[in-house]
């Protein structure tokens, strides 16, 4: 079952960017079947005032004071005037998080049959340039694993049950790199030497498994996404995608200028105008990508390779590509003709 089709409620956050949420798979059936996961706010008061309350004030008892006292009055204090929410946070000490996790766990399940058996998970985003190292010096590789999971205790995992994506990037100065059709078999093969060509022939033929990424509807150049877990011998890889980073001039991760646009958006002349305005924002953009504003350096684009391999092997795992196969891989476009 995929994760994101799991009910969950996102629970606490270290930093910034580590969010821990917490699971509910007795509650996936009906979730399932009113194509809703979220958790009702019915079952939301049960968690706080039934729960997690009564967990904090046995654990932490010198939060007691900061906690508010229902499920009900902490939404009330979260509202806006205009109807939005905004949250605060409560500290727990790292020494108390362990027999909280554990006392939680033991009421959630008290309390409800459909709360037995969740369980934690760790979500971490925006770090994907954290830890960028040299992948051919083994004291980088190995500091930037640490740094990776400076927030996890490594000695109580399984390193075979968890996954981390590794990845290794191309660029060259001044211009925008691609991916080439024509090799995305031969780099597959480098990187899964233990499959046979004709299995990975077949993968890149079924569409619920590999899925090509076209850049500007030119057929060499794309990019491409493989899910490879029922390969054979795949060396522990469970997933590839091979993409150029250029698309991220593009990328919002709210609705704005670059959203893709609709024909009835020019039958009103009001929408039409916004249409109009955001095509001179996108071109004023790639204006200033290419280079050509003054004062403007311009932006580059490179090819960007990520694999995703068990725990155990992240370390040793996409250290580099032979050059021959990048030369071959790869195309590299000055940006100013491409933007």
């Amino acid at each position: 079952v995929p994760m994101h089709k799991i009910p969950n409620v996102p629970l606490g956050k270290v930093q910034q960017r580590h969010v821990v949420r917490i699971f509910f798979p007795r509650l996936y059936s009906a979730a399932q079947l009113a194509d809703d996961v979220r958790v009702s706010q019915e079952h939301l008061a049960l968690i706080y005032d039934l729960c997690l309350r009564p967990t904090l004030h046995e654990v932490v008892p010198e939060c007691r004071d900061r906690l508010p006292t229902s499920y009900a009055a902490a939404f009330t204090y979260s509202k806006t005037c205009t109807g939005g929410l905004t949250f605060g946070s409560i500290d727990i000490p790292w020494y108390r998080l362990e027999e909280v996790a554990k006392e939680f766990l033991v009421k959630l399940g008290e309390q409800e049959s459909t709360f037995k058996d969740a369980y934690f998970v760790h979500e971490l985003r925006g770090t994907k340039g954290s830890t960028v190292h040299d992948g051919e010096d083994d004291v980088e590789r190995h500091y930037a694993l640490e740094d990776m999971f400076e927030h996890v205790d490594v000695d109580s995992l399984d390193p075979g049950d968890w996954l981390v994506d590794v990845a290794l990037t191309i660029g060259v100065e001044g211009h925008i790199v691609n991916w080439r059709e024509s090799c995305h078999q031969e780099l597959l093969g480098h990187l899964m030497p233990a499959v046979s060509r004709r299995n990975i022939s077949s993968l890149t033929t079924r569409k619920n498994r590999f899925h090509l990424d076209r850049t500007l509807q030119i057929k060499e150049l794309a990019g491409f996404r493989a899910t490879t877990t029922d390969l054979a011998d795949n060396d522990g890889v469970s997933y590839i995608q091979a993409y150029s980073t250029a698309k991220n001039v593009s990328y919002q991760l709210t609705s704005g200028v670059f959203r893709r646009k609709t024909p009835k958006e020019l039958l009103d002349k009001k929408q039409e105008l916004k249409v109009l305005a955001d095509l001179d924002s996108i071109s004023q953009i790639y204006y200033e990508c290419a280079g050509e504003e003054e004062g403007v350096d311009g932006r580059d684009g490179c090819a960007r390779l990520e694999i995703r391999v068990p725990l155990d092997k992240a370390k040793d795992a996409l250290t580099s590509l032979p050059e021959e196969l990048i030369e071959r891989s790869v195309i590299a476009i000055n940006r100013r003709v491409w933007w």
